[in-house]
């Protein structure tokens, strides 16, 4: 899947400033990571005063909080139209793909949203739940295809475990621990990641029937 560039200033109105300055900061976010975005920096680019920023953003944390969250929504978005397209045999991969596409498109963004930047404690509320929104799609995956209530263990389980799965193969892949042929797809390496681990949990319910 061809990934969509990020957004640019070229539509700069000042009625239309924290927009902008998010349009902006993300395209800056991917360009030179987190720790090299500053509010500073940020008004430069667009020729604002830093008081205008600072009207929309009280801080630099604020606006890594503001654009973690753009992030969580868009990536519940991705996963929900998955989800609504798909047969029921093809929705976990297909969200494992999804994932893997958003972050390999987006990886700056990606690191923000699941990286050390922004403290679990001081986290906004808009945050928390842009992120649980995330997560709430694929357990509703997770409730159809074991036909088990939502909210129940079960559901919980295996939605973790799923995003556990596909979270530990995005961060070897961005941090390029993980190397793949540049022909690999991301549909590619999902399925065989996928099949490796059937491979493993046949050899050992095998083991388990004879002990």
């Amino acid at each position: 899947m061809e990934c969509k560039p990020a957004n640019s200033r070229d539509s700069y109105h000042v009625g239309n400033l924290a927009a902008q300055l998010l349009g902006e900061a993300r395209r800056m976010l991917e360009q030179v990571g987190s720790t090299k975005l500053s509010m500073r920096a940020l008004c430069a680019a667009l020729g604002v005063t830093p008081t205008a920023a600072y009207h929309h953003f009280k801080n630099r944390a604020d606006l890594l909080a503001e654009l973690a969250s753009q992030g969580f929504n868009e990536l519940a978005a991705v996963l929900e139209q998955t989800n609504s397209h798909l047969p029921m045999r093809d929705k976990i991969r297909g969200f494992c793909v999804t994932y893997l596409d958003f972050a390999r498109c987006n990886p700056a963004l990606y690191q923000l949203m699941f990286g050390p930047d922004i403290a679990v404690e001081n986290m906004p509320k808009h945050l928390l739940e842009a992120r649980e929104s995330a997560f709430n799609t694929l357990e509703s995956m997770v409730a159809e295809l074991l036909k088990q209530p939502l909210n129940s263990p079960e559901v919980r389980s295996a939605a973790l475990a799923s995003w556990s799965y596909i979270h530990g193969l995005t961060a070897l892949l961005i941090h390029q621990v993980l190397q793949r042929p540049i022909t690999m797809t991301d549909q590619q390496i999902v399925e065989r990641t996928l099949a490796g681990l059937e491979l493993l949990f046949k050899a050992q319910a095998t083991v388990s029937t004879q002990y």
